[in-house]
């Protein structure tokens, strides 16, 4: 299975249509409206296909798609937190704040991700991780300096 060359943050009726042909099942059902939900719903057999193909990704949200994929489809926290502490392009920091907000992965986890992204907007999920996981004011400046003098 080829990895994705760019794959959105938004799972949309195109890139829906094309990602369950890419995983061998039958897009004719997607209709122009699409999201995650959809996905889990209409096409439960090609999860684990999907994980797979989210994981090899190199470039675009693969952290966003493993966050959704943990959220709206079923996949394993575990699973969603390896593919978003490996992910080198897209916004890790993002989603990793996300996963410890509404999935259940550690504040620690998290904090860890986002304080090592060289991609996103770290800064702002660490502003977010304090108003909503707990982090400290002092550990969200220091990933903001960072930020600032990169």
């Amino acid at each position: 299975m080829k990895s994705p060359l760019e794959l959105p943050r938004t799972l949309d009726a195109e890139f829906g249509r094309a990602l369950v042909a890419e995983l061998g099942g039958d897009p004719e059902p997607i209709e122009d409206e699409w999201c995650w939900r959809d996905f889990a719903r209409a096409y439960p057999e090609l999860r684990e296909k999907a994980e797979a193909w989210f994981a090899a990704a190199t470039a675009g949200e693969a952290a966003w798609a493993a966050y959704c994929m943990a959220y709206y489809c079923g996949s394993s926290r575990k699973w969603a937190e390896r593919v978003i502490a490996a992910a080198t392009a897209g916004d890790p920091s993002w989603a990793a704040y996300c996963m410890a907000r509404d999935c259940g992965s550690s504040r620690e986890w998290a904090e860890g991700v986002i304080a090592a992204a060289k991609t996103g907007t770290p800064a702002d999920a660490a502003y977010w991780m304090v108003n909503d996981c707990g982090s400290s004011s002092e550990w969200a400046k220091e990933v903001a300096a960072r930020e600032d003098s990169a």
